[in-house]
């Protein structure tokens, strides 16, 4: 039998395949697929042409400022949205979310596509243009607003059912924490101690607290003897 990792059962999977065609339908400079949580913030990111440490800052210092915060659209059933389409070009290129943040990584155009279950956004994909690429045409945002449905409708029955299954599999087999449950999916992405402390905003300390009871539970004593239990019990 071939056995994939188990990351690539979770949406990772699903997040590239989509940059991929997104990126042969539109032109792009760089792009990235993140699934929202609670509080809507990003997690389980993906990225072409960007720095994955970009994610850490962008949540830290400017979420807050991003005319396409996620959380200006929940509840609302705009597919997708453009940056040029929410501000003025003038007040744009003086705000401070374009200049500190765009403007240093030479992003001129942004347009977001927002994935819903219901009326929540549950992930959304940026898709970053620079300067020379020139604005979003309105013939290629219709494009990207037909295609949302389908990339949505995939997410949630098949990649995100999925997942949640996997999930729920292992933490019952283990008697997990929901958090102990977050460090071990990690883990099997292959997240260090110090990027799991940074995805879920926990000390260090804390994370490695964790892990040790995760040993524990699982009954091994590393990193590659949990992911080889929970591979094969998964594919029992």
């Amino acid at each position: 039998m071939n056995r994939r990792s188990i990351s690539d059962d979770f949406p990772k999977h699903f997040q590239r395949q989509a940059l991929s065609l997104v990126s042969r339908v539109v032109p792009l400079t760089s792009c990235g697929f993140y699934l929202v949580g609670d509080e809507v913030t990003n997690r389980w990111v993906v990225f072409r042409n960007l720095n994955e440490d970009l994610e850490q800052v962008y949540r830290d210092k400017f979420l807050a400022h991003d005319p396409l915060n996620p959380a200006l659209f929940d509840g609302t059933d705009t597919r997708v949205a453009c940056i040029d389409e929410q501000l003025p070009e003038a007040e744009l290129l003086d705000s401070l979310y374009y200049r500190e943040f765009m403007a240093p990584l030479k992003h001129r155009h942004v347009a977001d596509m927002f994935f819903r279950y219901g009326r929540d956004i549950i992930a959304v994909m940026t898709m970053i243009r620079e300067a020379g690429l020139g604005p979003f045409q309105p013939g290629e945002l219709t494009l990207l607003r037909d295609l949302q449905p389908f990339l949505e409708y995939t997410l949630n029955t098949v990649y995100l059912p999925r997942r949640y299954r996997q999930r729920d599999t292992v933490q019952q087999l283990y008697k997990l924490s929901d958090r102990e449950l977050e460090v071990v999916e990690l883990i099997l992405g292959g997240a260090s101690n110090k990027e799991i402390a940074r995805a879920l905003d926990l000390g260090l300390a804390t994370v490695k607290t964790h892990v040790q009871h995760i040993f524990q539970k699982v009954d091994v004593p590393s990193r590659t003897a949990l992911s080889a239990r929970i591979q094969d019990d998964l594919n029992a």
